[in-house]
Formats: C-alpha cells, structure tokens, sequence
C-alpha cells in the first residue's frame, strides 16, 4: 500500500497523521474513506495497523494524533488543552481536510474510534449524521462523564464539586477543562440520533471501561430506531477481551474484530452468541475411523434471542489419523425471540474436509432453523460461524 504524511490545520493547531491507499489506487478514481482516532494517551501509531486493515479492504485510510492528544503527540497543541469537545473539533477538521482530497468518495466515510477516540468518534458522527456512512468503535470510553462526576478518572482522584487547575494521570497532565467539558454531559443522550450504520466492538474482560458501557449505547441507539435490531445496528462482544486488546490474544481479538468488521461493510450481521460448555468426552472407533462426541449444554444471545441449550446436545468429530474427515455439532435451542414469543431454534452446524487445517473457522456451514415468526428470515440466510476456542467450550458466533 501507499503511505504519505497527512496534515491539516485547526486554527493555528497543525493536526499530523499518516494516510494509506491501496497499491493500485487510480487517482483518477473515487475511494472509500476510514478515519481512526486513538484514545486517551494514545497516538497514531498505536492505531496505523486498524487503519492500514481498512486499505486492504479497499478504504483510503487516514490515522492522526489529536492535538495535545498525549505528551509524545505529533501534532500541536498541549494536552492542559485538551478535552472530549477539543478532539470532537479536531476530527471534523481531519473530515474536512479529507473530503478535499480528489480520489475520497465523500458519500462513503466511516468513523473508526479506540477508547476515548471512540467516544469522540461517536459524538461526531451525531453531528455530522448523513455525512458518515458508518461508525465502528473498539472498546469506546462512554464512561468518561461517570468518572469525572465520580472525581477518579483512571489514577486521577480529584474531588468533582473543587476541581484542581491540572490533574496527573501517569506521566500525562491534563487541564481543568478535561473535567469540566464532560462533567454534566449524557454521554448517550449525546450519541443516540445517528441514524447511519453503527457496530460496537467491546471486550468482556475490559477492566478500564466495563463493556456494560457498550451495551447501554448500544440500547441508546436501539431505543431510536423503534426497538427493532437491524444489520445496521450490532454489538459484537469479545469474551475476554481487555481494554485495547493487548497481550498474548491480541491477535486473536482482533482477528475476530476485523472478521466483524468486515462481515459489517458486506452487509451480513451477528445472529446468534452460543457460549458452549462442554460437559463430556466419550470416543469410539467405526470403519477404522476414530470418533470423538464432544457433549455440550449451553446458552444462546443475541439482540434477536436468548435461550438455553436443549441436552443431550453434541458435537461428532470423525477422524482417519491425524486427518479431520468430519465434524457436525446438531442442537436444539428454546428460548424467547425479541418480540417475547417463545421459540425453537435447531441449529447445525457442519464441516467437511479440513484435513489438517488448523484454522476452524474455514469451511463452517451452519444452517438455522426456527419457528419464530419474527425470525422467519434466519430459515432462508447463508451462514458462517467463528468460534473463539476456550478451554470450557468455544464461543460461537454465528453470522449470516
């Protein structure tokens, strides 16, 4: 891909970043456009790599640093200065500066934000509504307005009715007016009338900002758009997944994220969350095949159902050596739709010929069958499943 140095000015604030297109881009030619905002302390490149995953999906992508976003900022500005509202104006300047640009489809711009950057991200789209084509936030700070209410903003503690002039997180000193612009704002109240497509990425094992945050944006925007779950509207859950996705399964998280993502852009959508707990083992051998009978009970969630597991429930694995020749995972589910009528879901879920292919979430064909009304479409979609493999059961998702 192309990389080149990306710049524009707020006032007398110069806002820098990196901007990537795709090798074979034709300047002649019009391309979607992905904007990444980093979160608090943060800066661009911690966020480059999201940015540079949308170019290979055919995005021009830019990632940049808020002015006086953190103290080793590459652009203007000092971080006393900066606020929730003071990074809000610096990504509409960076959509602007952008929309300028001769080969930006300006009716296809998508909003990416990490933590805070998330938050603003969010804030700005609200403003800017059919300007932004979509919004995709990782692990969003919706939190912020708590905390200063609360006066402990990470390691800050500070007494919200006399807030000082500076306050110290870590190694960053941050302004009075960092309280101040957020202290009496509703977070949702300020998100919820964007009307373009919305999907929220949030991991369960985020200690910074509970992933319950997530969830209550997530009913903010659902609440407008007459309680009724859509494609356009998806909550996508990590299990165990940490503030910022750093660590041993880092890259697991976010190859699940980007498989959400993009799985979002074509227009598919989360169905079904099934937490499988595997309960027993039992193996046999048939026509010098071995065969294993993984024994399950479980749950089912989603914004469309929840429900339990109907045991017995297994999956049958058929193996020649060390060859997976088969494997089939058939169950029944019985739970409320989100209309509250009760349904049955029979859900299978089949793969054929992995050989030695050890990445699971190739060649799943699984299949729904329901008898909600309002669900009657499940009966008809093309699904995929990814599975994050835990050590009580994977977490399967279905999307379709």
């Amino acid at each position: 891909m192309i990389e080149e140095k990306f710049s524009c000015k707020k006032n007398n604030l110069t806002i820098r970043g990196l901007l990537f297109r795709p090798q074979d881009s034709d300047s002649s030619k019009k391309y979607p456009l992905a904007i990444v905002s980093h979160g608090f302390m943060s800066q661009y490149t911690d966020t480059q790599e999201y940015a540079k995953n949308f170019t290979k999906m055919g995005f021009v992508s830019i990632a940049f640093d808020f002015n006086g976003g953190s103290p080793k900022s590459q652009s203007d500005g000092d971080t006393k200065e900066m606020s929730l509202l003071t990074e809000k104006e610096d990504l509409k300047c960076v959509i602007q500066a952008a929309k300028q640009l001769p080969y930006i489809n300006t009716d296809d711009i998508t909003l990416i934000g990490c933590s805070m950057g998330g938050f603003v991200s969010a804030l700005v789209a609200n403003e800017l509504q059919n300007q932004i084509k979509r919004l995709i936030v990782f692990y969003p700070a919706f939190c912020i307005p708590d905390d200063a209410r609360a006066g402990k903003m990470i390691s800050a503690i500070f007494n919200p009715k006399d807030i000082p002039q500076t306050l110290k997180i870590q190694d960053m000193e941050i302004g009075q007016k960092y309280v101040t612009d957020v202290i009496n704002l509703d977070a949702f109240n300020e998100i919820k009338n964007y009307r373009g497509n919305v999907l929220i990425i949030h991991g369960r094992g985020d200690e910074l900002v509970n992933w319950h945050y997530s969830e209550k944006a997530y009913k903010a925007y659902l609440e407008t758009r007459e309680n009724t779950p859509s494609k356009n509207l998806q909550l996508v859950l990590i299990d165990k997944a940490n503030h910022g996705f750093w660590g041993p399964q880092s890259n697991e998280w976010n190859k699940y994220a980007f498989f959400a993502i993009q799985k979002f852009i074509e227009g598919k959508e989360l169905l079904l969350n099934v937490d499988v707990n595997i309960c027993d083992c039992k193996k046999s051998q048939e026509d010098n095949k071995f065969v294993t009978k993984l024994y399950f009970n479980g749950k089912v969630e989603s914004p469309y159902f929840e429900g339990q597991i109907i045991e017995p429930a297994y999956d049958k694995q058929i193996h020649s050596g060390d060859e997976l020749i088969s494997a089939c995972a058939k169950y029944q589910v019985k739970g409320k739709d989100f209309t509250g009528e009760e349904v049955t879901f029979e859900i299978q879920n089949e793969l054929l010929g992995s050989g030695n292919n050890t990445d699971w979430n190739l060649d799943w064909k699984p299949s729904i069958k329901t008898d909600s009304k309002a669900l009657k479409d499940f009966n008809h979609k093309k699904c995929q499943t990814y599975a994050e493999m835990r050590q009580q059961g994977p977490m399967v998702h279905i999307w379709g």
